[in-house]
């Protein structure tokens, strides 16, 4: 949310508590805290940077 902020969004308060889910779901019940990984998922290892970034090579973009 708060990189939504620092981008000029205007996201509603409802977003700030961690069990809504929107105005069609029902809110969680309660969420389990986890710790925070690096990367956030496993499969985002060197190897897929590598698929991404010739990926957008094949396409004429250059991000590195």
């Amino acid at each position: 949310m708060n990189e939504m902020i620092s981008r000029g969004y205007r996201p509603n308060d409802n977003w700030f508590d961690p069990n809504y889910r929107g105005i069609h779901c029902e809110p969680y019940n309660k969420l389990e805290e986890i710790p925070d990984t690096c990367p956030i998922y496993p499969e985002h290892n060197d190897a897929y940077l590598k698929k991404c970034v010739d990926n957008l090579k094949e396409k004429g973009i250059s991000i590195q």
